[in-house]
């Protein structure tokens, strides 16, 4: 013959589901957090002041890595700001394996000048904006944000120094 307490299913501790649910929910806001939160990105309150001619396009350095910089990012693209007074072409490059200034004639100073979307930023590498104008001009240009990967975490950080473009007449 049974007994009425052999025939109850015995009841799982109501508290033990709630620690395991809330144990799981702070792991997954770590993980969420670490891989949201990269280090910053070394930027400058300087800001480049460059010349050009109409119709001339400049190249501005705006971030080069410095050579204690460690990281690998692995671009997913670049975002540059620019406020003009008339219509200012503003397009991010990649120079790899070189640096850039100021200057009209890139290919001087850097083997590579690609576009940065899928590429690769490391040491000896920079990120340079084309400028023109087939107008006089005045553009001033924000720290680019670079949208990356760097091993677990990314990102969309500032880097780098803004800049002002004056574009002159002809």
């Amino acid at each position: 013959m049974s007994t009425p307490t052999d025939l109850q299913v015995p009841r799982r501790p109501r508290a033990g589901v709630v620690v395991r649910v809330l144990l799981a929910l702070v792991v997954v806001a770590f993980v969420v957090w670490f891989t949201t939160s990269p280090a910053a990105l070394p930027t400058s309150d300087t800001t480049i002041s460059v010349s050009t001619p109409a119709s001339t396009p400049v190249y501005v350095g705006v971030f080069a890595p410095a050579a204690d910089f460690d990281r690998e990012l692995h671009l997913s693209g670049v975002k540059v700001h620019a406020t003009a007074n008339t219509e200012v072409t503003v397009t991010p490059l990649l120079c790899i394996g070189g640096t850039v200034g100021v200057t009209t004639e890139p290919d001087r100073f850097c083997p590579e000048l690609v576009n940065p979307e899928g590429r690769t930023l490391g040491e000896g590498d920079a990120i340079v904006l084309e400028v023109s104008s087939e107008l006089a001009a005045i553009a001033v240009i924000d720290r680019v944000r670079l949208g990356f990967r760097d091993g677990l975490q990314w990102g969309t950080l500032e880097a780098g120094s803004g800049a002002t473009v004056r574009i002159l007449g002809r």
